[in-house]
């Protein structure tokens, strides 16, 4: 039963941030949106730049991810369909403080920064929205830093497995393909990349997953979340 993995701890809950507003605020909204297509592997925004709107995942994937004072890469959150990113920089008025990267090729909506500005100055109900979800988020990013800090590299593993099993997830009629190359998942979990293939063999030998090239299918999912949660 895939409901005894609490998904909603590690996931933001903002896909419906912009949705049933009254219509001269969604009027604005709307005014200048852009839809732009990102290959896989091409920054939607870059860590230090200066936020020019908000930006909403209309197909594909997007990993969110900072720079380490060593120069490598953390990836702390995967955005999927019908999700919001960029907006935690223009409302507090700051440089963006991570990169958002097309994880596969990629379509995603532009909403300029002056409209959502003029959109948040007249709606009451938009503004609480937000501060209700950057709330729920500030708990998502503690609960991924207790990843980190509370986790083996095994549990970071399965846990990672099952969180990417729902943002892949497209019907409940045809199995779920974790398209992810093997970089971006260590990157992810917080290891090497050589100790992470190691642990997908050993899920591998325990029956918990196949694969096939970079594609990662889950085969028992309640040993997963067995796994995830054995401390």
């Amino acid at each position: 039963m895939k409901n005894s993995f609490p998904t909603k701890k590690y996931s933001f809950n903002n896909e419906k941030i912009l949705g049933e507003l009254p219509k001269d605020i969604l009027s604005v909204l709307k005014t200048g949106v852009e839809t732009q297509n990102f290959k896989a592997g091409a920054f939607i925004f870059k860590e230090g730049d200066s936020p020019t709107g908000i930006y909403r995942v209309l197909q594909g994937k997007v990993k969110k991810l900072t720079t380490t004072s060593f120069g490598t890469q953390h990836i702390f959150y995967i955005c999927k369909e019908n999700e919001y990113l960029g907006y935690h920089a223009l409302l507090s008025e700051e440089l963006y403080a991570d990169s958002a990267i097309a994880l596969v090729d990629s379509v995603i909506e532009f909403i300029p920064k002056e409209n959502f500005l003029k959109a948040i100055a007249r709606s009451h109900e938009l503004s609480k929205r937000l501060l209700k979800s950057l709330s729920h988020e500030f708990g998502v990013f503690i609960n991924a830093t207790k990843l980190l800090a509370k986790h083996t590299v095994r549990e970071r593993a399965a846990l990672n497995l099952l969180i990417l099993e729902n943002k892949f997830h497209e019907n409940a009629d045809s199995e779920t393909v974790i398209n992810i190359n093997r970089d971006d998942l260590a990157s992810m979990v917080g290891t090497a990349k050589e100790s992470l293939v190691r642990m997908l063999k050993d899920f591998k030998d325990e029956e918990l997953i196949t694969t096939q090239g970079r594609s990662i299918f889950i085969k028992n999912y309640e040993g997963l979340v067995k796994v995830s949660m054995s401390t």
